[in-house]
């Protein structure tokens, strides 16, 4: 009932449009679906959900984007329509890569906290510097 009541209000913020208002219903969504896997085992369909989220997301703020000016010319509407299929896939293949590390069993031990923690590290210092050079 309630992912119901969260449809409806992501459909009232796009005839609306609010898109400060878009993201709020698909993190309800989200956390709907996270409660309905509880703790149970991992859902296989996981990875499309997330790519469902992305698609929709992206296409909400289109829609946002092409009202109040003139019509985009068909090649960029065919651009932008395959960059938002491009998106959902990655979204789609990244949850898988994600759901078939998590099946692979390596043990465990202070050693692997080691490397998992150097890892984490090295990710930061990669998106620091990113986010650095592109300021």
């Amino acid at each position: 009932m309630l992912a119901l009541v969260v449809v409806v209000l992501l459909a009232v913020s796009l005839a609306v449009p609010l898109p400060s208002l878009f993201p709020w219903p698909l993190v309800v969504l989200a956390a709907l679906y996270a409660w309905t896997l509880g703790g149970g085992e991992v859902d296989q369909w996981s990875p499309m959900y997330a790519g469902a989220f992305v698609a929709v997301a992206e296409l909400a703020y289109w829609s946002v984007e092409l009202r109040g000016r003139a019509q985009d010319s068909e090649r960029l509407t065919e651009r932008r329509a395959a960059l938002i299929a491009v998106l959902s896939l990655l979204g789609v293949t990244a949850g898988g890569l994600v759901l078939a590390a998590t099946s692979i069993d390596v043990g465990s031990g202070i050693l692997l906290d080691l490397v998992g923690v150097a890892a984490a590290i090295g990710a930061l210092v990669v998106v620091a510097r990113l986010a650095r050079t592109r300021s």
